[in-house]
């Protein structure tokens, strides 16, 4: 770092010429009190032009040691000081680092025969050292000998050497004071005895301190602020770039998406009603081993068909791609026509299944038709995963005067007090029996709530007694 040098250092500046100054010729009466008038006064107004000056650094948005480093060259300009140090506190490490340090040009060329120039002298142990006591109570240490300063850190023969060749004659440190805390501290080295200050140039120091806190302040305060923003930035950018990429998966999604439609789900809808019809006998009596063979390539046709379907309806329930129709339509002539459909599935597995109503049909209801349809078809599908032997039952009833309800009772797995309180989350597929059911999405519950409660402002719950005695679940609407 290069040098900051004054050449001028030798030369008393006019802030500290007092009466007593032997240089100055002896005057008397009048005259005598005129000339210490006039030199107090040229003392103050270069005081309020240094003033001004650090009030003005204040201002510039630099960094905290180019700050530093304008705030000490001024300063041993202005004062015409043998150095002027500006230090920063670390807490954690209780030492003083220097941010920046002007000498004189007197003063660099006697350093430079001991091999150091201050500016990389760190102040360690700092709360305990006797010079820096004061500063962390919030006073200023003046002292006239910079072993009080440098003890222990420079050779002592060496610091008695500089201060006599440098006509170093006091030492201040200021605390750098924010909120009543210790951020650093500023050193001043004159060439004349503090005793010569006037009290004015006594209280300007506090007033110094105070600006160059300020500034310091402000400029790590700013520095902070680029940083975050060069940060921001940054993760801005990378935001930009992960956007970028969203949009490359979203396209490779809505691609996955198109081919699931349209070449997944149109030709397995066709193996449905082919292998359908055939177990249905609709081509003509069959012999009993292709019959079963139908019926079994129909329940995993209709299984890959529902599946499809339920990722794809997922998505569009992800995305708020759901629109829903309302028509006028009979609900248990709905339900009735979806039972047909599962009648062979439950001979071939011995389970007795019936669909029943109350004496109040037709149940005409206003609803989304088609997303009706794919909740009947989930909790009848649900209930098939989850019963291996005995029924399932149907069953279509008017609750008072404005409710329609829909119920599906089976004799599998039931259900734990547990499971019951999460059953319609996404991806739940429940404890104990439920688990071992390895073809379940864990998603056509999930669905079937957001289209009966978000969709039709109706209510989908299940109940159940426990584990192995079946479950009952309900779907209630308005009419």
């Amino acid at each position: 770092m290069p040098e900051i040098t004054n050449t001028k250092s030798n030369i008393l500046p006019p802030i500290f010429l007092t009466t007593s100054d032997p240089s100055i010729p002896k005057k008397t009466g009048i005259e005598q009190e005129l000339y210490a008038k006039n030199v107090e006064l040229d003392a103050v107004n270069e005081l309020l032009f240094f003033t001004r000056e650090l009030y003005e650094i204040n201002l510039l948005s630099l960094d905290p040691t180019a700050l530093a480093e304008r705030i000490a060259t001024t300063m041993r300009d202005r004062l015409h000081l043998e150095m002027a140090g500006i230090f920063v506190f670390d807490r954690e490490k209780n030492i003083l680092t220097p941010l920046a340090f002007a000498k004189s040009e007197r003063l660099i060329t006697i350093l430079r025969q001991f091999g150091f120039l201050f500016r990389g002298i760190i102040i360690t142990g700092a709360t305990k050292r006797p010079a820096f006591k004061n500063i962390f109570n919030g006073q200023p240490f003046i002292t006239a000998n910079a072993s009080d300063v440098w003890g222990g850190l420079i050779q002592s023969k060496d610091i008695e050497t500089l201060s006599v060749s440098a006509n170093l004659k006091t030492i201040i440190i200021y605390p750098l004071l924010t909120e009543e805390r210790v951020i650093g501290a500023v050193l001043l080295g004159y060439n004349s005895s503090y005793d010569q200050f006037s009290q004015t140039e006594k209280e300007s120091l506090k007033s110094f301190a105070n600006v160059i806190t300020s500034a310091l302040d402000k400029s790590y305060a700013y520095k902070e602020l680029t940083t975050a923003n060069k940060n921001l930035t940054a993760v801005n950018k990378e935001m930009e770039l992960a956007n970028e990429k969203l949009k490359t998966v979203d396209e490779t999604k809505s691609s996955i998406l198109s081919f699931a439609q349209h070449y997944l789900q149109n030709p397995i809808e066709n193996i449905v009603m082919a292998s359908s019809m055939l177990a249905d006998g609709s081509f003509g009596e069959k012999i009993e081993d292709i019959k079963k063979a139908s019926v079994r390539m129909f329940e995993s046709a209709r299984h890959l068909s529902l599946t499809v379907k339920m990722w794809l309806k997922a998505l569009d329930f992800e995305e708020n791609h759901v629109v829903y129709k309302m028509v006028n339509f009979d609900f248990t002539d709905m339900v009735n026509k979806i039972s047909k459909d599962w009648v062979l599935i439950a001979k071939d597995r011995g389970i007795t299944f019936s669909f029943e109503t109350d004496n109040n049909s037709p149940h005409m209801i206003t609803a989304d038709q088609i997303w009706l349809h794919e909740v009947v078809v989930n909790l009848i599908d649900n209930a098939f995963k989850m019963t291996e032997k005995g029924f399932i039952k149907l069953k279509v009833e008017k609750v008072g005067i404005e409710k329609l309800r829909f119920s599906i009772s089976d004799s599998g797995v039931g259900i734990d007090t547990e499971t019951l309180q999460s059953l319609f989350q996404k991806f739940e597929r429940g404890h104990a029996g439920w688990k071992n059911n390895v073809e379940g999405t864990g998603l056509g519950l999930y669905i079937s709530k957001k289209i009966i409660e978000e969709g039709h402002h109706g209510r989908i719950w299940a109940e159940s007694e426990g584990v192995g005695k079946g479950a009952t679940f309900y779907v209630e609407l308005a009419v």
